[in-house]
């Protein structure tokens, strides 16, 4: 099985704070690429949903980034999720749109958690560190019992 991972994906509101809509990956067999590109193409009108839900037009929003996996911090993943907060990112070494995050750290500890966590360290954030406010949105069940039992 492939997916059922955490997402988060990083938007610039013209009109106002970022935007951080935070969902799970569908999981999959990843038996074929048809089966795959029709989970993703589920998963980005799953994100659309809960962006407006909340108000938010995606067309008018622009994607700054997206990390796929465990952030920095564990903020995400408290039983209450605040609604606004300060999204801290630095691009990976791939490149935009890939990024590493983490919601209402410090610079200190966003580096020093990427250095000691061999997943995060592995994304090869690179400098600058960039810190935005943002609106935060989650799906509906948000965190998943899983990602509590995960480090």
């Amino acid at each position: 099985m492939a997916g059922g991972f955490p997402v988060f994906r990083l938007y610039c509101n013209s009109a106002g704070p970022y935007v951080l809509c935070c969902a799970h990956f569908p999981e999959f067999t990843g038996s074929n690429s048809d089966e795959e590109f029709s989970v993703q193409q589920s998963f980005d009108r799953a994100v659309e949903k809960i962006l407006r839900d909340a108000s938010f037009e995606p067309t008018t929003l622009t994607l700054v980034g997206e990390q796929q996996g465990y952030p920095v911090g564990d903020r995400l993943f408290d039983t209450t999720i605040p609604r606004t907060g300060t999204v801290s990112y630095a691009f990976q070494e791939a490149g935009p749109p890939w990024i590493a995050l983490g919601l209402d750290v410090s610079a200190d500890e966003f580096w020093s958690e990427i250095d000691d966590d061999a997943d995060l360290h592995g994304l090869g954030p690179t400098s600058p560190l960039r810190s935005v406010p943002a609106t935060v949105l989650t799906e509906t069940g948000w965190p998943r019992r899983s990602d509590l039992d995960s480090p």
